[in-house]
């Protein structure tokens, strides 16, 4: 593990060096297009990045078509992927890719936490913004003014399980973890940290491990009341899940409930064969998890979802409204910076918009309330007069002074009703 740390060190140094020579292509450009560029770095190789990836593009259309930003500017998105054996490097070199290629860059976009560890190693020190639908991990509150979430840290989801657990009367969890993957191993520690009762066994599974069944084994020795998994890469949990169900043909897990992480939030998680999670134990669901959710009845969530089918002709997935919420504040904050001193250097420019990514985003006494539903010529004469307070699909926005936000969570349960797999809703914690 410490050859692999190492490796992983060399490599974004590499990054790094290659970033202090790199042309810098968006500094001062000389066309005459009027238009800024974010930065955005998604997992492409997984459903969630499509998804995440129209979420933010309905909210940019929506302002785009509108008029744009300042005088006409438009938001292009220069997007890439973080696909690859070590997201956090992939993110990193993605970030260098985009830092040397695109035009009038204002910012960037991320998704996964380790994506974001790589991605706040390249930009942040280059002073570019970042804002992050669903990176949890807790090392990234309060890292840099530059930095915010919207989204919590993984120690509230470890606490809305933890609370849960205790509600069904569970008194022993071990805990199933994905080795190396920075949001995996974080809530995994954050949930043993808030666990009163017992934990027999903290397991680290890999994808491809020659040990898979002793580790399993090992997981199950002490016959734990309940198994918590925290897991987020699909070749990794497959084999895990998959395993499982092996294991499970002389009912072995027949007393066994299982915690999920919002990783499994997805409907890759319904390809593998989980019935073994199906049903009730002991008065309460076998399978229950936690995941962000936005107040499906509002207004702002409605228009959201009503477009992105419209548009894309799916439904809102986990973290969607963050996406959608995070164009735009990085709308508003533009346009707060045009009203602050019009169009300067890009990198002046920049700054200013940095700077004002919380203000339109937090609610102060006062405030003039901008929504999406309103339509963006509304909020931007709004933005051009007002001190403004953004509230969106997935709520009110509100990022604190560590970058984070404070959002809804779903506690969920797997059920199967006529062969088909779904998450249905057990209850929606404020």
């Amino acid at each position: 593990m410490k050859t692999n740390n190492l490796l992983t060190v060399l490599l974004l140094l590499s990054v790094l060096f290659l970033s202090q020579i790199g042309c810098n292509k968006n500094d001062d450009s000389n066309n005459n297009e009027k238009y800024f560029t974010l930065g955005v770095i998604l997992p492409m190789d997984l459903e969630d990045g499509t998804l995440s990836e129209n979420s933010l593009r309905t909210a940019i259309d929506e302002i785009n078509n509108a008029g744009g930003v300042g005088d006409g500017y438009e938001i292009r998105l220069d997007v890439k992927s973080s696909e690859g054996s070590d997201r956090q490097i992939s993110a990193a070199l993605a970030a260098n890719n985009i830092i040397d290629e695109s035009e009038n860059l204002i910012g960037f976009v991320s998704s996964f936490s380790s994506s974001t560890l790589g991605i706040n190693e390249i930009v942040i020190p280059e002073l570019y913004p970042v804002i992050a639908g669903s990176a949890t991990d807790g090392s990234l509150s309060n890292v840099s003014p530059y930095f915010q979430r919207l989204c919590s840290p993984n120690s509230f989801e470890a606490n809305v399980l933890t609370q849960q657990a205790a509600e069904y009367g569970i008194s022993s969890i071990a805990i199933a973890f994905e080795k190396g993957d920075p949001y995996s191993e974080d809530l995994a520690t954050a949930f043993a940290e808030s666990y009163e009762s017992e934990i027999p066994a903290i397991v680290e599974f890999s994808q491809g491990d020659p040990n898979l069944e002793s580790k399993i084994n090992e997981l199950l020795e002490s016959n734990p009341e309940g198994i918590f998994i925290s897991m987020l890469n699909p070749d990794v949990y497959s084999e895990f899940f998959t395993a499982l169900n092996n294991m499970n043909n002389n009912n072995l897990l027949e007393q066994t409930s299982f915690l999920l992480s919002d990783g499994f939030a997805g409907n890759e998680f319904f390809t593998l064969p989980i019935d073994y999670l199906l049903g009730d134990i002991n008065g309460h669901p076998r399978n229950f998890g936690a995941t962000p959710s936005a107040d499906t009845s509002s207004t702002e969530y409605k228009y959201f979802r009503e477009d992105l089918l419209l548009k894309y002709n799916h439904d809102v997935g986990p973290f969607n409204a963050q996406f959608y919420d995070l164009g735009y504040i990085y709308a508003l904050a533009i346009q707060k910076s045009f009203q602050d001193v019009g169009m300067i250097t890009i990198a002046a420019f920049r700054e200013l918009v940095a700077n004002n990514i919380r203000p339109v985003s937090d609610a102060i006494s006062g405030d003039e309330i901008v929504k999406p539903s309103q339509g963006w010529e509304s909020m931007k004469a709004s933005a051009q007069t007002f001190n403004i307070d953004y509230i969106g699909a997935s709520g009110n926005c509100n990022i604190d002074s560590q970058g984070n936000t404070v959002t809804p969570y779903e506690v969920f349960r797997v059920v199967k009703q006529d062969g088909v797999y779904s998450f249905e809703t057990i209850k929606i914690i404020p």
